[in-house]
């Protein structure tokens, strides 16, 4: 088991003081507010705006309608994605020691234990903040997702861990993204599967 009080710890301070600054300047145009694991012990701020969104589906994607969920989902077109970062040198420091005491021989479970004790980390001090209503200060919550988007994992799971992080007002706004998603996943899917039959 790892101990992630002192992670944990430092996440809520850290994120506390940037998404803060974040909402002040930002406001309503938020939609995504979260992290985005990028791997490994590492870690990013992430959010994104209506205006961004707009802007990226239409100099990126062309406006391409089956192409919008990628544009508004997908952390790594969030033009936003590094700026704050440097609010969170001391997590990246506690990230850093984590990693560092990870036994290299693990075993796959413990390797998946780890992982999920991390992300669950991650989730408690993003639940801690919308309690103590960060996420309702001078900004709609209902508009807001908290999300915590890792690469290269499935759109189930990421939905999943969005729906205990956010009231249901905010879950009936998105389920249909995601449900789009996770529909366009499976079909892919099963032509590399019908391909190889």
């Amino acid at each position: 088991m790892l101990d992630t009080k002192n992670f944990e710890k430092t996440l809520y301070q850290d994120t506390k003081k940037a998404f803060k600054d974040i909402i002040q300047k930002y406001g309503n145009d938020l939609y995504v507010m979260g992290y985005y694991h990028t791997g490994s012990y590492s870690l990013l701020p992430m959010f994104n705006t209506l205006s961004d969104l707009k802007e990226v589906f239409e100099t990126e994607y062309n406006n391409d309608v089956s192409s919008f969920y990628m544009a508004k989902w997908n952390p790594e077109d969030y033009p936003t994605l590094e700026y704050y970062s440097e609010y969170f040198d001391e997590t990246t420091l506690e990230c850093q020691k984590l990693e560092n005491s990870i036994d290299l021989f693990q075993s796959d479970i413990e390797a998946m234990d780890n992982w999920h004790q991390w992300l669950t980390a991650m989730e408690k001090v993003l639940m801690q903040l919308d309690a103590e209503g960060l996420f309702s200060n001078g900004i709609e919550r209902e508009k807001i997702t908290l999300a915590i988007l890792a690469y290269d994992e499935e759109e189930s799971i990421q939905f999943k861990r969005i729906k205990r992080l956010n009231p249901p007002a905010v879950l009936t706004q998105i389920q249909a993204d995601f449900e789009a998603m996770i529909t366009e996943r499976e079909k892919c899917e099963q032509k590399v599967l019908n391909a190889f039959n």
